[in-house]
């Protein structure tokens, strides 16, 4: 990080320098509280007894930095005036260097985290803009999202956790990791969000179901499959709510990936019937494709 140290005692300014040097960081030292700095600056270190009548200009134009105001004693012109106009906080003359980089490295972290929670807001802002999500929401956990995408289903969940200020947990039914939960006793937090509902063969579904309901799930079905659950969100009729790939797929590569996705988990006839076709048909394109039956 680099770091400007604002301090008219020179000796002073260069101890702390050097041990901040020490320590892994990049410094500069100056006397003026110059307005139009010639570097960008990750850390200000700002003597109060340096401090003139623009100051508070000072600190405005640049609260972007992480701003520290070493001083001497409390006071309103110390503290309380450059904190209004952006300081982060102070340090009281004198002072351990070690409680200086303590000061440093929290507001640096704090300063990441920031910049994290804005980059996936606006992620989330983004995307959310391709599902009409419907509002206001209608159930409370536990309920099941039906949709025809995973994204979609996702969307929805994330934004009714902004919506309610709430956490989720994440699992998902393909991992074994869910039935560690169902051994717990039922608990209206952490709410789980569990994805992957339609990779349950149908009794194994009907299970989980019925024993989800006795807590604090929201539960994902990418699936036009009917199921039994007493709270159902239905968005699978939702404009733009199917997911499409980037590329085309030819009807053979089609029929051989849905085949290989949902072959283990419908019995043969109904997935023939869902397809379209006979169940020797089905049994006479694995072959040609070379899809091995899932038991």
């Amino acid at each position: 990080m680099n770091i400007l140290i604002i301090e008219n005692e020179t000796y002073l300014a260069q101890s702390i320098a050097s041990k901040l040097i020490d320590t892994g960081y990049e410094c500069h030292i100056t006397s003026v509280m110059d307005n139009h700095l010639k570097h960008n600056y990750d850390v200000i270190l700002i003597s109060s007894s340096i401090c003139g009548d623009y100051y508070e200009r000072f600190i405005r134009n640049h609260s972007h930095c992480i701003i520290i105001m070493m001083i001497s004693y409390v006071s309103d012109d110390t503290v309380s005036k450059p904190i209004k106009a952006g300081a982060k906080d102070y340090i009281l003359k004198p002072f351990m260097i070690d409680e200086l980089v303590r000061k440093i490295e929290h507001y640096r972290d704090c300063k990441n985290i920031i910049t994290k929670i804005n980059f996936y807001n606006s992620y989330f802002n983004f995307i959310e803009k391709e599902l009409q999500t419907p509002t206001p929401f209608q159930y409370n956990p536990p309920f099941v999202i039906k949709s025809n995408s995973q994204r979609s289903a996702d969307i929805y969940a994330m934004k009714y956790a902004r919506e309610k200020k709430i956490f989720f947990e994440f699992y998902t039914l393909k991992e074994d990791k869910y039935k560690m939960l169902l051994k717990d006793e039922p608990s209206k937090s952490p709410i789980i969000y569990i994805t992957n509902l339609e990779e349950l063969k149908k009794q194994e579904r009907k299970d989980f179901l019925e024993v989800a309901s006795k807590y604090s799930m929201i539960i994902s079905l990418v699936s036009t499959d009917k199921i039994t659950f007493p709270q159902i969100v239905d968005i699978s009729n939702i404009p733009n709510n199917h997911e499409i790939g980037a590329e085309i797929l030819s009807i053979k590569d089609y029929e051989k990936a849905i085949i290989t996705k949902f072959e283990g988990r419908y019995p043969d006839i109904e997935l023939a019937k869902k397809l379209g076709m006979s169940r020797k048909s089905l049994w006479e394109k694995r072959k040609k494709y070379g899809i091995s039956r899932k038991k």
